[in-house]
């Protein structure tokens, strides 16, 4: 015997739509207050001067009657509520931009539009299965701070990753780019100025005393500082 499911109304239809709408407009704007906090601090002042007519403030008093921040005439703060709901926005976030264009090889652009979906849609577990696969990167592709993760603080290793630091290879592999992972820079225009970049394949020459790739027909000497900055998909990956 079959039994077709009962149909929600449209008001129940109508409910859910509101209700996912309020929160995904809600998860926006803590998005927006910690790009602000990590320009300003608390300062609200020069928030909302940025801001500018960006700013509702119906959502704000929502924010404060949901628990998720707490606001004066001069600053806010994220209460523990909020601080945890927004770090798990801009890791998803940024994580995605990572996922995106160092594994698809998508254009940054679009790899945005894709995080900004993406953030809202995927649960914690399956951002920390991609964390680890990337090998727990700390900087998206414009060079911002990804939050770390449980998955990163206890270097869990139940997912075997995919990538490896380039000083972890032996003399004569050879593998490909997958990101480079820095928050400075002055060194990410360093490197991709020698043409180290995701996708672009690298022998290693030499590790001692000085480490030398060699990419295509050009050997580059490295400070190791530096050389620990290049991620690759382990040999037979890519």
């Amino acid at each position: 015997m079959r039994f077709s499911s009962p149909r929600k109304s449209k008001a129940f239809q109508h409910h859910h739509r509101y209700q996912r709408g309020h929160q995904k407009k809600i998860e926006e704007y803590l998005e927006i207050l910690w790009h602000m906090q990590e320009r300003h601090g608390t300062n609200l002042k020069k928030f909302l001067v940025d801001l500018q007519d960006d700013w509702q403030p119906s959502i704000a008093e929502a924010l404060k009657k949901e628990g998720y921040i707490e606001a004066t005439d001069a600053e806010f703060r994220f209460t523990s509520k909020g601080q945890a709901q927004a770090v798990q926005l801009i890791r998803s976030h940024r994580l995605a931009e990572r996922l995106l264009t160092d594994v698809l090889n998508m254009n940054l652009d679009h790899a945005e539009t894709g995080a900004c979906e993406f953030e809202h849609i995927v649960v914690p577990e399956i951002i920390d299965a991609i964390c680890t696969l990337l090998g727990h990167p700390k900087a998206c592709p414009h060079g911002l701070p990804i939050p770390p993760g449980a998955c990163c603080r206890d270097a869990k290793s139940a997912i075997k990753t995919a990538i490896r630091n380039i000083t972890e290879l032996q003399i004569g592999e050879k593998a490909r780019v997958a990101y480079i992972n820095t928050q400075s820079n002055a060194r990410m225009h360093q490197l991709t100025q020698l043409g180290i970049r995701p996708g672009i394949e690298i022998w290693i020459h030499q590790k001692f005393p000085v480490f030398v790739i060699r990419l295509n027909h050009t050997q580059i000497a490295l400070a190791e500082e530096v050389a620990k900055d290049i991620l690759v998909w382990e040999p037979g990956e890519k």
